[in-house]
């Protein structure tokens, strides 16, 4: 693993860059850029046939000698024999991880990528998989490798959107870009001048203007987009759908398919429990901020119900539409969470589990609570398998998952669960929650301001790649984009002043929810946690929305990296490794719900101060890496306290303030 070897210290300054500062000297060499193009190129045009010379060459064998591997395991195995006797997925064949034999097969290419000792092993397994593998077969276990292998991890992959572009735009613009054929656009656009809907952009720019780093329209970028064209179509959102802004946007959607696919296939059971808490944390978040989408769109949003849906205007990489979830995946997923909540139920009743080897424990003595946590609410998703999952579905996509009202139903359901199990056999916390000789005296928020801007997002991958191949060489000649609107908000503030008796470190935690309500029956949406000290006296503490954590910013574009990548080849450009921001943060720009246009959103914040016990943990999940468990700042869980139903008591004193909001929604240049 000489490659592991070079990259070892590289994963260690990435992993303290989280907030996607360019930092001098980590700079990548002539041996990194070389594979950073290998894996580029590879993935260009996913959904077509290879057409690199050198790949296809590579490709012809997947490499069989067993002392290639660090390990050889019973998923390769399988794998050699399904390939041997021709009964692999096809490449046409809808794939989806949720069926069993797909998810069987995509664990044993896994393992052909994952256990490689060597990049020369590595590299052509992924030349013969992007030849003979179900394209999307293939993605799946190559992305698992590049997010789970710390010496490969410092190689950037562009973001899911970008190499399977379709589940998140629209069908038309995705028809659109597929039927796009660039020879006869020229002659209609520059020499009969008839206009289309495909656009060429003058002067060369692409929105956001501005990127962390200065990565975008300065002369640098100039220079390394110079040889390349950079088209525009408009991607217009449904009028009639009030939830689109969030539910439709692309990262809102990718940011559920990374997690899912960090925390996938973990084989660290020190870490499980501490990442089952997190991920449970995660789903409870993500519902609660969609309920305050809905709140502030004022549609029904405490009790989240099972609504037939309308016929999907998505399509997958292949071309086919989703459809919602079949009649059968419905009452598949009914049955799991009835036998679930009855399961809970019987517990709460009897203060008893019967394990799955058939030993009967008492939840009250003991942690044997923890067992049955771990028995009742698994969180690896890729081990949930659907019979039905043949057939292409939003529900049971990870790409287009949260764009399907439906979800929210289930996992309300499921968190409702997982509240009740917890409030009735958590034990006491490890820790007093209470600090002592301090209070909040008052926190003052800047003005909340939402608004929709423009923003390009690369198509490129849904061309023919016919037009980006010259006598079998690669080039990227023209870049398609789509230009739409996405929800913004305005940098702001939080201003909190306290008091102590005495210095002492505490932990400050933020919640967004609705003006007023019963605790156990609102949202609350975790907007940021941070340590901080208090000095004897009065203390005045001023935090920006930029530092709050676990969340990311904008990146550059799949055609963008290339054209760096390149520049850097020749010497033109240091390229640094962090120029692309982390896969598994939250986007920044969805933290507040969409606010009022004539009359601003009300809303609460909710401020919760707690000890800190100098317990804290850096994790690197951020960066989708779980092997060594998840951040945290002392030994309560995670959200706390809404891991659990909570006493309305909890909230009250002088360690928890609550402060009246407003969310003002403008139009975009009056923001």
């Amino acid at each position: 693993m000489r490659f592991g070897l070079l990259l070892s210290p590289i994963i260690l300054l990435l992993q303290l860059s989280h907030n996607g500062a360019i930092f001098p000297g980590n700079i990548a060499n002539q041996y990194y850029l070389n594979k950073q193009r290998f894996l580029l190129e590879i993935l260009h045009h996913l959904h077509e046939p290879l057409r690199h010379a050198e790949c296809l060459a590579l490709g012809q064998q997947i490499v069989s000698d067993k002392t290639q591997y660090v390990h050889y395991t019973e998923p390769m195995r399988e794998y050699y024999r399904l390939l041997s006797s021709g009964r692999l997925l096809a490449k046409e064949v809808f794939y989806n991880a949720h069926q069993a034999e797909h998810f069987s097969e995509t664990l044993g290419l896994f393992h052909f990528f994952y256990n490689t000792r060597e990049w020369s092993t590595l590299s052509q397994n992924i030349c013969w998989a992007r030849v003979h593998a179900n394209p999307a077969l293939f993605l799946h276990a190559l992305m698992q490798t590049m997010l789970k292998r710390d010496d490969y991890r410092a190689l950037i992959m562009p973001k899911i959107y970008e190499l399977l572009p379709a589940p998140y735009h629209s069908e038309t613009v995705v028809r659109a870009a597929g039927n796009f054929n660039y020879i006869n656009w020229i002659r209609q656009e520059l020499m009969m001048g008839n206009r289309s809907h495909i656009q060429m952009v003058q002067p060369k720019q692409l929105l956001p203007a501005n990127l962390t780093g200065d990565l975008r329209n300065t002369s640098k970028w100039s220079e390394a987009m110079s040889e390349v064209q950079i088209l525009s179509i408009e991607e217009r959102r449904q009028p009639q759908a009030k939830l689109s802004h969030l539910i439709d946007d692309y990262g809102w959607s990718s940011y559920w398919y990374y997690i899912n696919m960090g925390v996938a296939l973990q084989d660290n059971p020190s870490e499980a429990e501490g990442i089952r808490d997190w991920c449970y944390w995660q789903l409870s978040q993500i519902v609660a901020r969609y309920k305050l989408e809905r709140y502030g769109q004022q549609m029904e949003y405490k009790r989240l119900s099972w609504q037939e849906q309308a016929n999907s205007q998505l399509l997958t990489w292949q071309g086919q539409r989703y459809q919602p979830e079949t009649r059968a995946t419905r009452q598949h997923l009914s049955a799991l969470l009835h036998k679930l909540e009855l399961s809970v139920e019987q517990a709460i009743a009897t203060q008893t589990l019967s394990l799955s080897n058939g030993t009967l424990i008492d939840l009250r003595k003991g942690q044997n609570w923890l067992l049955g946590l771990e028995q009742l609410f698994p969180y690896d998703l890729s081990r949930l398998q659907i019979p039905s999952a043949s057939q292409p579905q939003q529900l049971l996509e990870l790409h287009t998952m949260l764009r399907q009202p439906s979800f929210y139903a289930y996992a309300d359901r499921l968190l409702h669960a997982y509240r009740s199990y917890r409030a009735e056999f958590q034990s006491r916390y490890s820790q007093p929650v209470r600090p002592t000789d301090m209070s909040i005296e008052a926190v003052l928020v800047d003005p909340l301001i939402t608004f929709e801007e423009p923003v390009d997002v690369d198509l490129s991958n849904i061309l023919h790649a016919r037009n980006f191949y010259y006598e079998k060489r690669f080039m990227w000649p023209h870049s398609l984009q789509a230009r739409r609107h996405r929800l913004q908000q305005r940098p702001f503030a939080i201003t909190f002043q306290l008091s102590s008796n005495r210095t002492q470190s505490i932990i400050l935690r933020s919640y967004l929810t609705t003006a007023r309500g019963t605790v156990n029956e609102e949202p609350f949406y975790q907007l940021d946690a941070f340590l901080t000290i208090l000095y004897q006296g009065n203390n005045t503490i001023r935090r920006e929305s930029g530092e709050f954590p676990g969340l990311i910013g904008d990146h550059i574009s799949f055609t963008e990296l290339y054209y760096y990548m390149s520049l850097a080849e020749q010497e033109q450009f240091d390229f640094p490794l962090n120029i692309t921001q982390p896969s598994c943060g939250f986007p920044r720009r969805l933290i507040l719900p969409r606010g009022g246009a004539g009359e601003p959103l009300a809303m609460r914040l909710l401020v919760i101060a707690t000890p800190y016990n100098y317990k804290a943990r850096q994790g690197n999940e951020l960066f989708c890496d779980f092997s060594n468990g998840v951040s945290s700042w002392n030994e309560l869980p995670q959200g706390y306290p809404f891991e659990r139903f909570v006493e309305e008591a909890e909230l009250q004193g002088s360690h928890v303030y609550w402060k009246a909001v407003e969310v003002e929604h403008r139009d975009y240049g009056m923001a």
